[in-house]
């Protein structure tokens, strides 16, 4: 059997939203990155934004200190402006040597007016049915 875990960082909440989605489906919890992963997974899905047009400084500290194998890093992700952290993750990871797939999730999220009421129901619905997918 698969060892999954979650981990997000969320300023404003919408990232929040879809960790908790995955939580639903994967039956584990999602925490924030304050909790370190402390054991080795299969697939760590991981979300966080863009700021300033740039990852979070806590998200790059939490990748970079990762010390537990991680056999696959699934990115999910919301964004005001952007239409994905995708490359900027890949970026970081790419001095660890952990396994970016392929596949991510990215929906918008609400910010200083744009994109209100994002990630909505069908987002939501949206980050599940992605979720169930890669687990097929």
């Amino acid at each position: 059997m698969m060892k999954f875990a979650i981990r997000f960082h969320s300023k404003s909440g919408n990232t929040r939203l879809l960790a908790d989605a995955i939580s639903e489906v994967l039956d584990v919890p999602a925490y924030d990155i304050s909790h370190r992963l402390t054991e080795d997974v299969d697939v760590l899905f991981f979300g966080s934004g863009v700021y300033g047009c740039a990852l979070d400084p806590g998200v790059v500290s939490f990748i970079s200190d990762i010390d537990v194998k991680v056999g696959e890093f699934v990115n999910f992700c919301t964004t005001g402006m952007m239409t994905s952290n995708y490359d900027l993750i890949r970026d970081v990871l790419s001095t660890t040597g952990i396994a970016l797939s392929d596949r991510e999730f990215h929906c918008p999220g609400s910010f200083v007016g744009l994109n209100e009421g994002r990630p909505n129901e069908n987002d939501i619905a949206d980050v599940k049915i992605f979720v169930n997918d890669f687990l097929d």
